[in-house]
């Protein structure tokens, strides 16, 4: 009767260490797993970031200077500077931002050319346009205006709310390539002391792409050839200056995996049945996810907020599933001390593995 009631103890033991075993493996593992492919995608979106700034010449490969310089062979030479004034607005789940800033225009000879009233911003709207000053000085020729745009901008949300967004305004000329040929002017420049809540400056350059076009505009002239242009292109790069945007998205989840831990610790060390109180947790991580949600476009790819949210609901389902395991070998085997440790292991591992996913994610993101 004894050797059985050993046997029985035994298989119970043995069966209690190997759920411990497989379960905390199984954690181990999907947290690795999880966090391995949410810090590789945040790191590719900060590297492509730097790749289109540091690339962004790209647009002048040796064919389209080629051609450029064939259609401009007759074509004015224009000097085009800017200074970047301010940052009016920015509204990423609009994908726009609205700026002011200054461009001027110089150019020798072809008195007939008009380049204020001769503009239009790629992909922009603009608001507000007024020469302020224009002269001619023998055979140069000056206009400058102040400009407020409104442009359409594809942000990437990849690592929102902790992400950095270039801001880019292409001005092209209305006149065709053969009459004139944007020059870029080193004394373009920005007011760093622009004013955008919230956000650092990281960078600013100017330039001048090359653009061909796929298609002529059904121009008799034009016939077997596609349209060209110079434009020209002022672009800053603004990240988040700290984590206040962040608390604001995940304060709600925060208070959602405090509640979880609570009912690990009170099942483990005060040997309560809390799964009750697992809803409430639910209901809350449901409502973080829309507070992040509301501010972003509604075509939405994966990224630091969806990581971060799902790896609350992963916490969520990890501490449900322990309870359950706690609770059947407290009751059905009737192993009040194994229960406890099981409790215990899996209390600290869940905790580690949850802070730290909630520390590497958003550093991984975050630009500084």
């Amino acid at each position: 009767m004894e050797k059985n009631e050993n046997n029985r103890i035994f298989r119970i033991s043995f069966h209690a260490h190997a759920r411990l075993s497989i379960y905390f493996t199984t954690v181990a593992v999907i947290s690795i797993v999880y966090l391995t492919f949410a810090l590789s995608s945040l790191y590719k979106s900060k590297a492509k970031d730097d790749s289109r700034w540091e690339n962004w010449q790209h647009y002048n490969d040796p064919e389209s200077v080629q051609l450029i310089e064939e259609r401009s062979v007759n074509a004015t030479p224009v000097t085009v500077g800017t200074y970047f004034e301010n940052i009016r607005e920015m509204n990423i789940k609009n994908s726009t931002f609205r700026v002011e800033l200054v461009v001027w225009f110089k150019w020798k000879g072809d008195p007939d050319l008009d380049m204020a009233n001769h503009i239009r911003v790629y992909r922009g709207t603009i608001n507000k346009y007024n020469i302020v000053e224009e002269y001619v000085n023998g055979d140069e020729h000056y206009q400058r205006a102040q400009m407020d745009v409104t442009v359409n901008e594809g942000f990437d949300t990849t690592r929102f709310p902790l992400g950095s967004y270039a801001l880019k305004v292409y001005i092209e000329p209305t006149y065709s390539i053969d009459r004139v040929k944007f020059i870029a002017d080193e004394q373009s420049d920005m007011n760093e002391a622009y004013d955008l809540p919230g956000y650092t400056l990281m960078r600013y350059d100017t330039g001048i792409h090359n653009i061909i076009y796929d298609t002529n505009y059904g121009d008799p002239e034009m016939e077997g050839k596609k349209a060209a242009n110079t434009e020209h292109l002022t672009r800053i790069e603004i990240t988040r200056e700290g984590f206040g945007t962040y608390a604001k998205c995940f304060i709600a989840l925060i208070g959602t995996l405090t509640w979880i831990f609570i009912v690990m610790y009170i099942n483990t060390y005060h040997k309560v049945d809390p799964l009750g109180m697992i809803p409430a947790a639910l209901f809350g991580t449901v409502t973080n996810i829309t507070v992040g949600a509301s501010m972003l476009p509604d075509t939405l790819g994966l990224g630091l907020l969806e990581f971060v949210n799902m790896w609350g609901v992963m916490t969520i389902i990890a501490g449900t599933v322990t309870v359950i395991n706690v609770n059947r070998i407290r009751n059905k085997w009737d192993d009040k001390k194994y229960a406890s440790l099981f409790g215990r292991v899996m209390l600290l591992e869940i905790l580690f593995f949850t802070l730290l996913g909630h520390i590497v994610m958003p550093l991984m993101a975050w630009r500084h």
